[in-house]
């Protein structure tokens, strides 16, 4: 009886465990279902978000304070932009690649807690969405488009978090 309830406490701490990478992408068959009630609507539907802003919030005024791996992860999604001279499809999509390596290292050394928490994650779900879009950009204007809003996205960060 005691290794049952030992493996069950073990088994929900690993569930709600912030270093779980979340799975963010829907499955095949729900990905279905939306592009069968979606088939009229165009690619433009899909465009980055940026109504997550409207929903982050400063802890009394004063930015979150987030933790060291995830400020890194931000510095090196941005470094990683500022060097590459993105001019082909092929391009875009390697650079969100890279983005996407360094987005799931944010991910697993998630340390953070609580409130601060919560806002990481309004700011962080969009950016993944952005990141999966630049990977599977079809055009050049569209990876364009998408890298700005991913810069944006990363620039965001400042505003709410230290």
């Amino acid at each position: 009886m005691k290794r049952t309830a030992i493996l069950l406490s073990v088994f929900s701490l690993i569930i709600i465990s912030c270093k779980e990478i979340k799975k963010e992408n829907p499955t095949e068959a729900e990905t279905t279902v939306k592009m069968v009630e979606h088939d009229s609507h165009t690619r433009a539907t899909q465009e980055p978000d940026d109504t997550w802003e409207n929903d982050m919030v400063l802890n009394n005024g004063i930015k979150w304070q987030a933790n060291k791996e995830t400020t890194d992860g931000v510095r090196a999604m941005l470094s990683l932009i500022n060097g590459t001279k993105a001019s082909t499809i092929d391009d875009y999509k390697e650079l969100g690649d890279k983005l996407n390596d360094v987005k799931n290292t944010v991910v697993e050394e998630c340390t953070m807690k609580g409130p601060s928490h919560d806002n990481l994650h309004i700011w962080l779900y969009p950016l993944i969405k952005k990141i999966e879009l630049l990977q599977n950009a079809e055009t050049t204007k569209e990876g364009a488009e998408t890298l700005a809003s991913i810069i944006d996205n990363l620039n965001a960060y400042n505003t709410y978090f230290k």
